[in-house]
């Protein structure tokens, strides 16, 4: 039998996020419908004349009438598509105990008042100390006031898993999470026998605003970092095994910092162009492109990768530097190579690797092959100058003298600098400063 789909207006919890400017219309974060929370904001407008733009701002928490495709199998499947969504008014959402409590559970013994479930035996004590204690089973939260050394004024808590929630922004843009996992289902939990299966680790992720595309994220002592929807708070599983992890995304530039994975990316640091948007990805964060501008990488074993000048989105760069657990070092570039002592001694010591011009080296002290120096172009112009009469003619089998015509100027290129027309790298000049420059200034203010 076909399925028959129709449409089903619901109330649904919202939080208004912005206001489109010039229109009547919200952008509202739907994070309670029966469909659970949406991964974008939904537009609405307001159905309540007197609600108008001085009844709402950013931030407000409101009922929403959104309508969903409801199928013959008992499931909603998306919003209807062509229907409008409502704004029907301000809302609270209901607080745990919102009015005077008077429980014939809570007693008083001795120094403290004790309120206590009498099944589950939770429950909570305040002492004429200050002492606060809260516990249900196996865990318990203890307020001390006052104390000495590392226990004065403490908070002990004892749990297995600690989840904090940094702010009240559903579907909670920022959170922190410590604690162990051991399963997420019965099955799950039977299989784990030893010590190794059970996963430890410390997360955090928040947002700098209340939309998802600028985030940090960090996982300590854990396989996997927790990126996002990207890793569900309450499951972990095993991705690249790093002893810590650091991503920052902000738009389209994303920078990732890992440590801690054995072989080659024990410490890996990368800048990736992340090319699809963060707000089109339902439930997941945007894979970045390996080494799309930037990657260096050292193994456990000192070996070192570094790639730069990325302009693709495949594993390609204009630069690549190397060095083997043995030492080896290679140095690949696309573009024009300048080795110098600073960054004003180009003109004095360098060497200047260009693919379009050639090889330049530039040695005003000279520039010596096993310490004796070598002779230049000069040399061989004035060997050319004087082919013709380089040597004096005498009686035959006698030595043959260089040509006075030609002494003087062998015996003055022979003693003289490269600068003075000599014929060999030997020169005098300033030595290299050895400055190397860096414009990058950094402030707290």
């Amino acid at each position: 039998m076909d399925l028959i789909y129709v449409p089903i207006p619901c109330v649904c919890g919202g939080r208004i996020t912005s206001k489109i400017k010039d229109t009547e219309t919200y952008e509202v974060s739907i994070y309670k419908s029966p469909m659970g929370a949406f991964s974008g904001p939904i537009y609405a407008s307001v159905i309540y004349s007197p609600g108008m733009d001085g009844n709402y701002k950013q931030g407000d928490y409101v009922q929403v009438l959104v309508t969903f495709t409801y199928g013959s199998d008992g499931k909603y499947r998306d919003t209807h598509p062509g229907t409008a969504n409502y704004i029907l008014g301000l809302f609270n959402e209901r607080s745990i105990a919102n009015i005077k409590m008077e429980n014939p559970l809570s007693q008083t013994d001795r120094d403290r008042v004790i309120f206590k479930n009498k099944f589950s035996q939770a429950g909570f004590s305040a002492s004429d100390s200050g002492e606060a204690l809260i516990t249900s089973g196996a865990m318990h939260i203890l307020l001390k006031a006052f104390g000495y050394g590392t226990n004065a004024d403490e908070c002990h808590i004892v749990a297995q898993n600690h989840h904090r929630i940094v702010g009240n922004a559903p579907p909670y843009l920022s959170r922190e999470h410590f604690g162990m996992f051991a399963g997420n289902s019965d099955t799950d939990k039977v299989s784990k026998v030893s010590d190794d299966d059970y996963y430890i680790n410390y997360r955090r992720f928040t947002t700098q605003t209340l939309s998802p595309e600028c985030w940090v994220s960090t996982c300590e002592g854990a396989f996997s970092p927790w990126v996002g929807a990207n890793n569900a708070a309450d499951f972990i599983e095993i991705g690249k095994e790093v002893l810590f992890s650091k991503i920052i995304n902000h738009g389209n530039l994303r920078v990732t910092v890992e440590m801690g994975e054995p072989g080659n990316s024990f410490i890996n640091f990368r800048v990736d162009e992340v090319l699809v948007c963060e707000k089109t990805i339902t439930n997941r964060a945007t894979p970045a492109t390996l080494t799309n501008q930037f990657n260096l990488k050292i193994s456990d074993k000192g070996v070192v990768e570094l790639y730069a000048a990325g302009k693709g989105t495949a594993k390609t760069a204009g630069f690549k530097f190397s060095i083997t657990k043995d030492g080896d070092t290679e140095i690949h570039s696309s573009g024009k190579i300048t080795l110098t002592h600073g960054d004003s001694d180009n003109s004095i010591n360098s060497i200047i690797l260009d693919p379009k011009k050639g090889i330049d080296i530039t040695a005003k002290n000279g520039f010596r092959v096993n310490g004796i120096p070598l002779v230049n172009k000069k040399y061989l112009d004035w060997m050319l100058k004087y082919q013709a009469s380089l040597c004096q003619t005498i009686a035959m089998g006698s030595p043959a003298p260089i040509s006075p015509m030609a002494l003087p100027s062998l015996i003055r290129g022979v003693n003289s600098s490269n600068t003075a027309g000599g014929f060999s790298t030997i020169n005098v000049g300033s030595p290299a400063s050895g400055i190397i420059k860096n414009i990058d200034i950094f402030s707290s203010v």
